[in-house]
């Protein structure tokens, strides 16, 4: 009778836990309704004239750094003690494991007006989608002239005084995989125009707000490591490679650092 009481309430609380596990993902959902036309709808006045851009990234931030707090979580940032000109430019790049990601770039760029290389899937949102494909860039990855014209569009932002962000891991990659293999495009850039290369590493969003995880997650501390940022002066296109594998190497090693400490 005992073992069959035991069973019950376990099979009790962990109906309730995966219940609250719902609700909270249907918050997320929630709090979006409101955040969203809210915060974007507010920027979209500012949207179309690129000397209004500080303005529409400001609202970015907002929309960001709310979503964050309304769903638990806070980062606990560690950084190589390199503060960042806010007078530069700068490639971001980080590994890639939910929409979290997005919105811990940008709060953690609060001085650098940056657009996001996204998927041009998220256009088709409605009402994000409007205000995402006029703020950011968008990469159709099953379409060669679409590649191409993306690469223009971020010399040109760039051009404009902008600070880029890309996941070169190109989209999330499968929970089983610590961190996916790296495409170039964000080490041409960076090498093309002479920007450095800002690395973060981002921990724990894979097991709090996995992607397509209706059951799994919870709110809680963030881990982030900055990396000291990289110059790209002395490297040449053909070097990317190089480039790129030296970022892949710090990303991993730091991961593997993250995730073999107690925590």
């Amino acid at each position: 009778m005992k073992k069959f009481f035991f069973i019950i309430s376990n099979f009790i609380k962990l109906l309730i836990y995966n219940l609250l596990i719902i609700l909270w993902h249907i918050w997320f959902l929630l709090i979006n309704i409101i955040l969203v036309p809210f915060w974007a709808g507010a920027s979209i006045p500012f949207l179309f004239h690129d000397k209004n851009y500080p303005i529409v990234y400001w609202f970015h931030q907002m929309w960001a750094r709310s979503n964050l707090f309304l769903m638990g979580f806070w980062y606990v940032l560690e950084t190589d003690k390199e503060i960042l000109d806010k007078k530069k430019q700068y490639v971001i790049i980080s590994n890639h494991t939910s929409i979290m990601d997005i919105m811990l770039i940008y709060s953690l760029m609060r001085h650098h007006p940056l657009v996001f290389v996204g998927k041009a899937e998220l256009a088709k949102l409605p009402f994000f989608g409007f205000v995402y494909k006029n703020s950011n860039i968008l990469l159709d990855r099953n379409s060669l002239s679409s590649c191409k014209k993306v690469f223009k569009k971020i010399q040109s932002q760039i051009d404009y005084g902008k600070s880029i962000c890309l996941f070169p891991e190109g989209r999330v990659p499968n929970p089983s995989i610590l961190l996916g293999n790296f495409k170039s495009g964000a080490f041409a850039i960076a090498i093309i125009k002479k920007i450095p290369i800002v690395i973060f590493t981002i921990a724990d969003i894979k097991t709090k707000f996995p992607k397509f995880a209706l059951l799994k997650g919870k709110p809680g501390k963030i881990r982030i490591k900055q990396h000291h940022s990289i110059s790209t002066k002395n490297f040449s296109l053909k070097e990317k490679n190089i480039l790129k594998q030296k970022c892949f190497n710090l990303i991993k090693f730091q991961l593997e650092q993250f995730y073999s400490d107690k925590y």
